[in-house]
């Protein structure tokens, strides 16, 4: 029983800790994005030559 409940706190603390991850990832990527002209011009051509 004791290991049953190790394991199912371990899995809440992976699953929170990768949504954390995550999200500081997206947030750095845009941050970094919005610091960089150069990937905002790439990123606009992207789009407007897709759309």
């Amino acid at each position: 029983m004791n290991s049953a409940l190790s394991k199912v706190s371990n899995l809440k603390v992976n699953k929170a800790s990768k949504i954390v991850l995550t999200f500081a990832s997206s947030v750095f990527f845009l941050y970094a994005l919005g610091q960089a002209p150069i990937f905002k011009n790439i990123l606009a051509g992207a789009f407007s030559c897709s759309g």
